[in-house]
């Protein structure tokens, strides 16, 4: 994966000429097949040219510095852009799936391993909870858990070191914009503290198979967030909370990456 170049601090606005929509088809020209996007990234020491194509089925084609077959992922990496949008507000109100992809946008550029354990767990996880609707005992289960296992506690340790890491920096931006509450952030890892995943899968059997999915495990994690002690959903207006959601990304787009020097891209 190619590594991104330095970026300086930059926000840059977005409310006029703005156009978005979720369907492919009505960002593309009229019988046309597909949209097609260039652009050149400018970094402190080089340029690079990246391209992306987009079909009406929803296929992806990336082209980076001239050269095709490149993932999605690696174009999303070339560019560590935090978007502030009304739908972001989820972020504190949309429930725990919100926040582990707040952490795993921070994992994904810090950690290069990042993004493929996360794939594997997903695929491991999909395909246990279609086994728990056809075993009937744990052992049946060994072999997707023997591969889950190191995922789940390697993706838990990229999460709970990156919230650690980055808490102190979020603290400090949220009381610039809300320095009446006391905010603390803490992360859950989706099973219990001080119990081993191994022990928790299985001691759980009986229980996810009735519920015919995976109840435990880094897919349930959270970033729990309290002001004055308090869920801050429950605390804070509707106002304070788009400023806590604005100062949580800011304080993301500036956290000390391994490839920048102190800066992000916030748009």
């Amino acid at each position: 994966m190619a590594k991104p170049a330095c970026w300086k601090p930059s926000i840059r606005s977005a409310t006029v000429g703005r156009f978005r929509s979720l369907q492919i088809g009505r960002v593309i020209r009229h019988e046309q097949e597909a949209f097609v996007l260039h652009g050149r990234l400018q970094g402190e020491e080089r340029e690079t040219a990246i391209g992306l194509t987009k079909d009406k089925q929803g296929d992806s084609k990336v082209r980076i510095d001239g050269t095709d077959g490149h993932k999605v992922a690696e174009l999303a990496h070339l560019m560590p852009m935090q978007l502030i949008t009304p739908e972001g507000f989820t972020l504190l109100n949309g429930g725990p799936k919100y926040r582990r992809a707040f952490l795993d946008w921070g994992c994904f550029h810090n950690e290069p391993g990042f993004f493929t354990a996360w794939s594997n767990l997903k695929r491991l996880l999909k395909q246990r909870n279609a086994a728990l609707r056809q075993v009937t005992r744990y052992e049946q289960l060994r072999p997707w858990d023997k591969e889950l296992i190191p995922l789940a506690e390697q993706i838990s340790t990229w999460r709970a070191e990156y919230s650690a890491g980055i808490a102190a920096d979020m603290a400090d931006t949220c009381k610039q914009f809300l320095p009446e509450f006391s905010l603390t952030f803490s992360f859950q890892r989706g099973w219990e503290k001080e119990t081993e995943y191994a022990e928790v899968l299985e001691r759980n059997f009986e229980r996810d198979r009735q519920l015919t999915y995976t109840a435990h495990g880094p897919h349930k994690a959270d970033l729990r967030i309290r002001a004055d002690g308090a869920p801050v959903e429950d605390t804070l207006s509707r106002g304070q909370l788009k400023l806590l959601m604005c100062a949580l990304r800011l304080a993301q787009g500036e956290f000390p990456h391994p490839w920048k020097a102190g800066g992000g891209v916030s748009t």
